[in-house]
């Protein structure tokens, strides 16, 4: 049986996040940003940000919380909350191409 996430244990262990400003700077990546077909953003307690994708690759949860070293770590999740993939320590400035590779991106799509 697959792990299920447990949001608000891992916000406790997280860092405070500034998830308005976090979903800003997806909206700022624009139409690649869009192509995730991201939705339904929920804030975890102000630790953590929750929302919807519906990618190439991936359809159903992201989970971002900021860990003790102040990096990110994403969890890929089904809609039942099941995780099915796991990144940890990743750099803001690493964040979004991380994502759209694990989402959306495929090799026919130019930069």
């Amino acid at each position: 049986m697959a792990e299920k996430i447990d949001p608000l244990k891992i916000a406790k262990s997280s860092r405070d996040l500034d998830v308005n400003g976090l979903v800003k700077f997806f909206y700022d990546h624009g139409s690649k940003f869009w192509s995730w077909g991201a939705q339904n953003f929920v804030n975890v307690k102000n630790r953590g940000l929750q929302f919807k994708v519906n990618g190439h690759h991936h359809k159903g949860h992201v989970y971002l919380f900021v860990n003790g070293l102040d990096l990110f770590d994403i969890y890929l999740t089904s809609t039942h909350g099941n995780i099915k993939e796991k990144i940890e320590d990743v750099y803001l400035q690493d964040l979004f191409d991380t994502l759209d590779k694990k989402i959306e991106w495929i090799s026919i799509y130019e930069d």
